[in-house]
């Protein structure tokens, strides 16, 4: 028992840590601006908006199911939610540098605080979303409880997962971020939000495979249809959310003292 106690003071130390962190993320997040919430839901809004106004102006056909606004929302939650929240916990180290001087901080505090704040913004998002949608179509959405709940999880982890390591690299690597920001519109692109990844040709699969966004938006559209045909593959996004989460960790101990002095 008496072995126990410096572990347990050590976990309530860094619990009381992470928790200052959380409420100094949202006080940064929403403090300058009370529209910063509003923006949140605006965002997804439109992309939804605008593809259904091409859709409706190019009078295209439906890539799957009987509802573009469904097929959108799937799609648009896949890759905004991991993109979303790894966008914001991948800038936790630098937002949080002047707290790095603290004894008692570590920049996987900080990473872990702001992760938990985003994915607690985009979960409550999703279910508002999820939830009108439901009531405007008077249908369940849906229809794989546990394959959302897989998906969800899988989701989290890989965006904690990928903004640790890009967290931990753009601290030690100039020009890494701008490297992301260039990134970010062909990941977009090429996760299946606007189209049904199955229906393409094996050439254009065989690239889209290798893109683990997709995989998440795949994995959620799953929950939202009895007969969704998937390119999906969990293990892939599992793995490589692990293999970069490790990444991170290791690049995290040992290059501390530079991370913070940077």
């Amino acid at each position: 028992m008496l072995a126990d106690r410096p572990l347990s003071y050590a976990l309530g130390e860094n619990a009381r840590v992470i928790s200052a962190l959380v409420v100094r993320s949202a006080v940064t997040r929403f403090g300058e601006s009370r529209l910063g919430f509003v923006w949140i839901l605006i965002e997804p809004a439109a992309y939804i908006g605008i593809f259904l106004l091409i859709h409706t102006a190019a009078k295209a056909q439906i890539p799957f199911g009987d509802n573009a606004l469904l097929f959108m929302l799937a799609g648009v939650f896949g890759f905004r939610m991991t993109r979303g929240i790894a966008r914001k916990t991948e800038k936790a180290i630098a937002t949080n540098q002047p707290m790095l001087t603290y004894p008692l901080v570590r920049p996987l505090d900080t990473l872990i605080a702001t992760f938990l704040l985003e994915a607690t913004i985009w979960l409550i998002i999703c279910a508002l979303f999820m939830t009108g949608l439901a009531f405007t179509l008077d249908r369940d959405i849906i229809v794989y409880p546990a394959e959302f709940a897989e998906a969800i999880f899988a989701i989290l982890y890989f965006a904690f997962s990928f903004a640790a390591f890009n967290a931990t690299v753009g601290s030690l690597v100039p020009r890494y971020d701008t490297f992301l920001s260039m990134m970010s519109m062909p990941l977009m692109l090429l996760s299946g939000i606007f189209f049904m990844p199955a229906q393409m040709p094996p050439s254009f699969q065989a690239v889209l495979w290798w893109n683990p966004f997709m995989h998440c938006v795949e994995w959620f559209r799953t929950s939202t249809y009895l007969d969704y045909n998937a390119l999906l593959s969990k293990p892939y996004v599992l793995g490589i959310a692990t293999a970069l989460l490790t990444s991170a960790l290791v690049l995290e101990r040992t290059f501390r003292r530079k991370i913070i002095g940077s």
